[in-house]
């Protein structure tokens, strides 16, 4: 089917009335016109779509079904509530979060981005901002904790916390004995409150999270034919807190493509290891596929 007939077809599936291909094509050609020949087909096809709030169904039929942008958040929590990615470095989880985020704040949603890791660029700081994300970057694990359990503006829509695990691991490597106890516990603390607050204010939240070493671990999984350390995310009993907790396997990395596996670990929807979504970064751009 060409764009027009599937533009057709979305017509019909949101407003149950029959439109004809030919018709979208005459709008368009009308929309280019207004425009004084400005503007190519291509982007007044897009016009129409969004003038008429199609685009997101047209996506859906040009994707057989999938809906390939982070729309699984929603899906999947069913209610406000924290879903949790973790993995090992270089495995889209920050890329993922700021998509994720910037996705949400154009849509007119209100959004914190909470940066603890400082691994962004300016650019995709730049386009946070320019969303209207709230930005903050909290390098300290201890103004971390005061912050979320304190300080947190109430009001969000959805949070982003990138990463609970990065300061916490590093706060850990330089603690007591006891302190490191201390340390899991504020990990405890942070998921505690972002839950009640995500109950609270109607607000979903995507953790991102390091998984726990590999040192002394002798469990295995398999996953695409490859043999994968059992690993749990970093934090202790944090995991209690969370929703849905999915871990990043890469499948592909190439100078021009990353490819990733999102699949569940702790979920009330899934299966231990089914795979929930494909992620596939070429460039700047980040495609979600149903699996």
């Amino acid at each position: 089917m060409c764009k027009y007939d599937l533009a057709a077809q979305a017509h019909y599936n949101i407003y149950k009335k029959e439109i004809k291909p030919e018709a979208i094509k005459k709008d368009v050609k009308e929309i280019i016109k207004k425009h004084n020949g400005l503007i190519n087909e291509s982007s007044a096809f897009v016009m129409w779509l969004d003038e008429l709030k199609l685009r997101g169904e047209f996506k859906k039929l040009k994707n057989n079904g999938e809906v390939r942008s982070m729309d699984f958040v929603e899906k999947n929590l069913g209610m406000p509530d924290i879903m949790e990615i973790y993995g090992e470095t270089r495995s889209l989880k920050t890329f993922t979060a700021y998509k994720f985020a910037v996705e949400r704040a154009k849509s007119g949603k209100k959004v914190i981005y909470i940066d603890t890791e400082r691994n962004m660029t300016k650019e995709q700081i730049k386009e946070l901002n320019d969303a209207g994300c709230d930005y903050r970057c909290i390098i300290n694990f201890d103004r971390l904790v005061n912050f979320i359990t304190s300080k947190l503006p109430k009001g969000y829509n959805y949070l982003i916390l990138d990463s609970v695990g990065l300061p916490a691991l590093g706060k850990f490597a330089v603690s007591s004995m006891h302190g490191k106890g201390q340390v899991l516990l504020n990990v405890q603390a942070i998921l505690y409150t972002l839950k009640d607050y995500c109950v609270e204010n109607d607000c979903y939240a995507v953790v991102t999270n390091q998984p726990t070493s590999e040192m002394n671990k002798t469990e295995h999984f398999t996953y695409n034919g490859k043999k994968y350390i059992e690993l749990t995310p970093f934090g202790d009993k944090g995991s209690f807190f969370v929703k849905e907790i999915y871990r990043a396997i890469p499948v592909k990395r190439t100078q021009n493509e990353t490819v990733v596996d999102l699949i569940a670990w702790g979920s009330r929807v899934y299966p231990k290891y089914k795979p929930v979504v494909r992620l596939v970064r070429k460039g700047t751009n980040l495609e979600v596929k149903a699996l």
